[in-house]
């Protein structure tokens, strides 16, 4: 019994190493020259008068204007943003723009909606969303909420499958 026991255990420790680890996929198609066809009328679920992905991009579209670029804001390329001051965010920005008064909240918008989350270079820290471009708002409309909230593990940042944007030819605004 006890050599069974062990024979167990080690089958166990076994399937544990031949296991697949949860990576984050960054599998990025590149909408940056598409033609975006003109959206008037906004598809919205659950009572929701602007989905999050469009109040995002009106907020970054006019944070500038707003004196809050320093806080937040899009990268040159117009591919990712990046909140610069959390803390400036949370009680500056988050209340003019969104019903979330958390930061822990607002990132788990992100995770819902798709977006990724870089961990190296130049955009370290940023979000992205392949339909998520600068000048490029009706894009947005076409980020789905996932339905599923995730499988209770984190999955390990993949630094080296990250999209580099600066290698890519700069968002042209519709």
């Amino acid at each position: 019994q006890q050599q069974q026991q062990q024979q167990q255990q080690q089958q166990k420790q076994q399937a544990g190493k031949t296991s697949a680890h949860h990576v984050v996929k960054h599998v990025y198609h590149d909408h940056g020259n598409d033609r975006c066809e003109d959206i008037s009328e906004p598809v919205t679920k659950g009572g929701v008068t602007t989905p999050f992905p469009l109040r995002l991009h009106q907020m970054l579209e006019s944070i500038d204007g707003d004196g809050f670029g320093s806080v937040v804001s899009w990268q040159p390329h117009g591919r990712c943003f990046v909140v610069y001051k959390p803390k400036e965010f949370v009680e500056k920005v988050m209340p003019k723009y969104f019903k979330q008064s958390k930061f822990p909240s607002f990132q788990r918008q992100l995770n819902l909606y798709g977006f990724s989350r870089l961990t190296q270079g130049p955009d370290k820290g940023g979000y992205y969303h392949e339909l998520f471009l600068r000048g490029k708002s009706s894009l947005a409309y076409k980020i789905q909420r996932m339905k599923v909230k995730g499988t209770g593990v984190r999955a390990r940042s993949n630094p080296n499958k990250e999209p580099n944007f600066y290698a890519m030819a700069p968002v042209r605004a519709d």
